[in-house]
């Protein structure tokens, strides 16, 4: 065995001993190897990204707000998926603990989730929305930002951000981040009543 694959064999069992401890405190079913790596196969993962995409198509094409909403919720369950058993049921067990505002619990599972899976885009998503909640606007924008760079058409990161911006009293670039989030999904509720306050919000900056 090389250095840099006993490396990897010791930052894997350390990955599974500290994801088994949390297991035990959450009362859940130990993972399997497979399911700690979440490993798929190009064909999957290209197939996965194709089903997104044709959503995202049907997305922008809907006519009607309630044909959109139910395309919108399948693209959230499957933003919800990370292809790893054990990193989508902690992401559960944060979204949880921010029900019943935990924040430093859903913290501590989303810390690991993004260690676990550290391209996945729904969970700085959702680390953002804690910090968000905990007035840390700074760790939620680094964190939105981390969102979006895994999935740009993720169109609630892409309003939070825009959220963000406006309470900074960035404008002009809340404006140019609400439009992006319309351009995948141009019947977001209320996006659109948004975008014409802020332009008149904004009169005097140029758009």
């Amino acid at each position: 065995m090389t250095e840099a694959e006993h490396r990897s064999t010791l930052v894997f069992m350390m990955m599974r001993f500290v994801t088994l401890a949390l297991i035990a405190l959450l009362g859940m079913a130990p993972p399997s190897a497979a399911q700690m790596t979440g490993a798929e196969s190009p064909a999957t993962r290209n197939g996965d990204r194709e089903r997104l995409d044709r959503l995202f198509e049907r997305l922008q094409a809907a006519s009607t707000a309630d044909a959109a909403r139910a395309v919108a919720q399948q693209i959230e369950q499957r933003f919800e998926k990370s292809g790893s058993d054990t990193a989508d049921l902690l992401l559960q067990r944060a979204k949880q603990a921010i029900e019943t505002r935990n924040y430093d619990l859903a913290l501590d599972l989303l810390d690991f989730v993004t260690t676990l899976k550290p391209n996945w885009s729904e969970a700085y998503h959702r680390r953002a929305i804690v910090h968000f909640l905990l007035k840390d606007e700074e760790s939620a924008m680094r964190d939105i930002r981390q969102s979006l760079a895994h999935e740009p058409r993720h169109f609630h990161a892409l309003a939070g951000l825009g959220q963000l911006l406006q309470m900074m009293g960035k404008r002009k670039q809340a404006y140019q981040i609400y439009r992006r989030a319309q351009d995948v999904y141009p019947l977001f509720p209320d996006l659109e009543k948004m975008l014409e306050r802020l332009k008149l919000e904004a009169e005097g900056q140029p758009i």
